[in-house]
C-alpha cells in the first residue's frame, strides 16, 4: 500500500507542476482549456515520463510551429505542451482521433473555453 500512496503523491506533484505552468500560460494567452493526458493522467508514468498537457486557446498562432514560441518562456522541465486551437480540437473529435479520447478522459486543469463537454458530444456522436 505504501507504493500506491507514493504513486498518488507523485501524480499530485505532477499535476501541481502542470497547474503552475498552465497558470503562467493563461496569463499570457487569456482564456484557455488545459488537460493533462498520457501516462500522468492514466497513472502509469515512470520517472522519465513527461507531463503531456494539451493547451487549447484561440490566442495561439495559426502556424502550429509558431505556437510553441508563445509557450517557450513558461515551459518547465518535464512538461510537454501540445498547443491546439479550438478548431483543431473540434476537427480531431470529429475524426475520432485517439488524442480526443485522452482529452475528454484526462485531468482537466482548467476549461475556461467550456469546450470539454462539446468535444465529448462530438466524439461520441461522430461516425468514423
Amino acid at each position: 500500500m505504501e507504493i500506491l500512496k507514493e504513486r498518488r503523491e507523485e501524480q499530485q506533484r505532477r499535476i501541481k507542476l502542470a497547474k503552475e505552468f498552465i497558470d503562467q500560460v493563461a496569463k499570457k494567452l487569456g482564456p484557455i482549456t488545459a488537460v493533462i493526458i498520457g501516462s500522468t493522467s492514466r497513472g502509469d508514468f515512470n520517472k522519465w515520463s513527461d507531463i503531456d498537457v494539451i493547451i487549447i486557446s484561440e490566442n495561439l498562432p495559426e502556424n502550429p510551429l509558431k505556437r510553441f514560441d508563445k509557450l517557450t518562456p513558461h515551459i518547465r522541465p518535464g512538461i510537454e505542451p501540445i498547443p491546439l486551437k479550438p478548431a483543431d480540437a473540434t476537427r480531431l473529435a470529429r475524426k475520432k482521433a485517439p488524442v480526443t479520447k485522452e482529452i475528454i478522459n484526462g485531468i482537466i486543469l482548467r476549461d475556461d473555453l467550456k469546450i470539454i463537454q462539446k468535444l465529448r458530444n462530438i466524439y461520441t456522436t461522430s461516425k468514423q
